[in-house]
């Protein structure tokens, strides 16, 4: 379990060298933190996405098996009678805790992460002993959350930062982690649920449930009460820790409430018809008192009333919101703001980027990073219409963009729209937004391909091209609908009747196209958008650079391999690959018959040999392999963290979507990367060993390789063994992996 100060949590996670010494690294991290604290970026005009920077620190590049040994020699030699039981969690956290520094996610040295990092100083800056214990990161995910292990492991997720409101706020729930850390609530939670598993209970398995999350809340009212002993110790705003779980309540709606009004969105020559706005949004719903019986967590009224009642009884005076700096709280803020739109986009949650990106353009109308991140919202809405984009059970939105009845406030007006207008119009409005933002920011490559593509939408559904006017004749006829209070009382005669009808017909025929003066401006002022726009007789104007973003040349052939039945692809003949980048060899070792069926030491050992024989079986080829591997960098390595980072979001967003329809709109990076290491060919490879509770073996074994730049799978192999993962078997398998793709369509003697 991860400690978690917002949402609920599993009650045990599943498993998904140097070191610098000595006076000269000491001032080149001194020299480089000095750097950092003084760089701050330019929001008026641009965003760059956070990385990290500087050198790695031990723990992303100590061997994993060591520090377990040296965990589990300590743990022995305490007076401790569930030893084995702590031997089994130190194994499994220190992985999981290994798996998400090395995710990609996890940010080193950047700005957001100094500045969490300069709070926790403030918190401890008399308990130094307990500061060096602390290893405190910045998990870049959309996720309202916070995690602590017992390791001394904190992580807080973007998410939860862009919603805050002070740096008091922050605090505290640094606070609150920091005491799950002191009470060692992690490894706690873990023997009782054990043994609460081992009990038997006359009811089903519901019983156990319940009872699991009662200690867990125990733990969570334990952690606030504890974290607000240790606030108390600074001079922050005391209510700041209360109203942080008024935040917490409302965590679900976006980080502002903005209304969302759709003159942004129109000009003299374009206006959207009032039908496809709400007249009235859904007012936010009050669930303070939801049950939370089934939760991890005690609902965020009970822990505010709480806190408050302790509260009521402190003097407050001369306290205040921010020591670091309620400037620097706010940029930090809206960096992760800026950052949280991207990482909407690698969800494919359109809707959310669109609105985040719009209360942001607000603050930040000459901002182009926020102006791409709109235009790539209203493209992937776009797409989402037009039956190009699909979501599946897999998917980070389960069940796709969800229904507008289900949303409160004013976001619920982007939805609603969604739903309401045809997709040929919601192409219509895409185009004349991110076309004029094209114009805006010239100088932004993302927003041309996306226009371009726009396009290229605009040509594919064919529909009322001949409707768009390109000079304007005459004033527009206001199309504003007469609300029905306002017919006149006196009786009408029947021609009247008759010819107040019409009118209303008409009226109603004019505004179904609303739409064809939109360009009218541009068709007159602009000739690049007159020779780009389809004609009847004639295509947009293609573009073949940039990204490809709704389209794949395998998708055909992969069809046709899977209604064939077969798992493999083989690479065109007229392929010529020379170089891959090769992305963390994944290895996994299943035992079901063991209570802890995940075998982490022995997955570890296997996936090392397993990037060993990757190179062997190269080297052997004469096949150059450029490896991207957390597992092999040192502590100077963080630009290859960093490029990691890119591919892993690249390919988080490619496997989010539908099989049959790819999209990848988080792309700025990828020229860079191919560029650099002189390949657009990642190749993902591992094994899985699996011996299930009846003790029948099976051994899967996979390898992807994709061209990042054109978004496509161009080769595949993935095959099932009934057998042990033997040497020789995964040693050939890979050989012939390598073989294929340097050789396609050639056959191994």
């Amino acid at each position: 379990m991860c400690n978690k100060f917002f949402y609920e949590d599993d009650f045990f996670p599943t498993y998904y060298r140097m070191t610098y010494r000595g006076i000269s690294f000491c001032f080149f991290v001194f020299m480089y933190y000095s750097y950092c604290v003084g760089q701050q970026q330019n929001l008026q005009k641009n965003f760059v996405p956070i990385k990290s920077v500087g050198p790695l620190p031990d723990v992303f590049t100590q061997n994993i098996r060591e520090v377990i040994k040296q965990d589990i020699s300590t743990l022995k030699q305490n007076k401790d009678k569930d030893k084995g039981l702590k031997s089994t969690f130190l194994t499994a956290s220190n992985y999981q805790i290994e798996r998400i520094l090395r995710s990609g996610n996890a940010l080193v040295n950047d700005e957001i992460t100094t500045y969490l990092n300069e709070i926790t100083d403030v918190i401890l800056k008399d308990n130094p002993t307990l500061r060096k214990q602390l290893n405190v990161f910045t998990l870049k995910s959309s996720v309202v959350n916070a995690y602590s292990y017992d390791k001394g492991y904190i992580f807080i997720d973007i998410g939860l930062i862009a919603q805050l409101e002070s740096e008091a706020q922050l605090a505290y729930i640094l606070c609150h982690e920091i005491s799950h850390y002191t009470k060692q609530h992690h490894i706690n939670s873990f023997v009782i649920n054990d043994k609460i598993d081992r009990e038997r209970y006359d009811g089903n398995n519901e019983s156990k449930f319940i009872e699991k999350c009662q200690y867990s809340k125990e733990y969570e009212s334990e952690a606030d009460l504890e974290g607000l002993k240790l606030f108390e110790r600074t001079t922050y705003d005391l209510k700041q820790a209360e109203k942080g779980f008024t935040v917490l309540q409302y965590s679900h709606l976006p980080f502002e409430l903005v209304e969302f009004k759709k003159a942004y969105f129109e000009n003299p020559n374009y206006k959207i018809p009032n039908r496809y706005f709400l007249p009235e949004v859904s007012p936010i719903k009050d669930n303070s008192n939801e049950d939370d019986s089934k939760l991890t967590h005690p609902n965020a009224k009970k822990r505010r009333l709480a806190i408050a009642e302790i509260i009521s009884e402190r003097d407050n005076t001369k306290r205040v919101k921010a020591i670091v700096g309620q400037p620097r709280f706010e940029y930090i803020r809206d960096l992760s703001r800026m950052e949280l739109c991207r990482l909407y986009l690698k969800d494919r949650d359109y809707p959310n980027a669109l609105y985040a990106s719009y209360i942001l353009a607000k603050k930040y109308p000459s901002n182009s990073y926020v102006a791409e991140e709109m235009a790539k919202s209203l493209y992937g809405i776009s797409l989402y219409l037009n039956g190009e984009i699909k979501y599946n059970k897999d998917s980070h939105l389960e069940e796709g963009i969800p229904k507008y009845t289900d949303i409160e406030s004013y976001p619920q007006q982007i939805y609603y729209m969604i739903d309401k207008m045809p997709v040929n119009e919601w192409i219509i409005l895409s185009l004349n937004q991110v076309y004029r933002l094209h114009k805006k920011f010239p100088e932004s490559n993302s927003l041309e391909v996306l226009s371009d593509s726009l396009f290229g939408l605009m040509k594919r559904i064919d529909w009322g091209i001949s409707d768009f006017a390109h000079v304007l004749k005459s004033p527009l006829t206001s199309t504003v609908d007469i609300p029905k209070d306002s017919v006149l009382e006196e009786e009408k005669s029947k021609t009247e009747l008759i010819a107040s009808l019409q009118k209303e017909i008409n009226n109603k025929a004019e505004d179904t196209i609303y739409y064809k003066t939109a360009y009218v401006d541009l068709f007159m002022n602009d000739p690049e958008f007159s020779r780009k726009f389809p004609s009847q007789d004639g295509g947009a104007e293609k573009k073949e650079d940039g990204f490809k973003s709704y389209s794949s040349s395998d998708e055909n052939e992969e069809y046709e391999h899977r209604k064939r039945g077969s798992r493999n692809i083989r690479l065109a003949s007229g392929l010529k690959v020379d170089t891959i980048i090769l992305v963390e060899p994944f290895y996994i070792k299943i035992d079901e018959r063991d209570k802890q069926s995940m075998q982490y030491v022995t997955s570890d050992e296997k996936q090392e040999h397993y990037v060993k024989t990757v190179e062997a079986c190269a080297k052997d080829l004469k096949f150059e392999v450029v490896k991207l591997d957390p597992g092999l960098m040192t502590a100077m390595d963080v630009d290859k963290m960093n490029d990691f980072s890119v591919i892993n979001d690249w390919f988080d967003e490619r496997f989010d979507a539908d099989a049959e329809r790819k999209v990848i709109l988080n792309t700025n990076d990828i020229e860079q990367i191919i560029k650099k290491y002189g390949s657009s060919y990642v190749l993902k490879t591992g094994v899985a060993s699996v011996v299930n509770e009846k003790g029948k073996k099976r051994t899967f074994y996979f390898g992807f390789l994709f061209d990042i730049r054109k978004n496509e799978l161009v080769y595949r192999k993935y095959e099932i063994f009934k057998s042990r993962d033997q040497h020789d078997l995964i040693s050939s398998k890979t050989y012939q992996m390598l073989f294929e793709i340097k050789h396609p369509k050639k056959r191994l003697r």
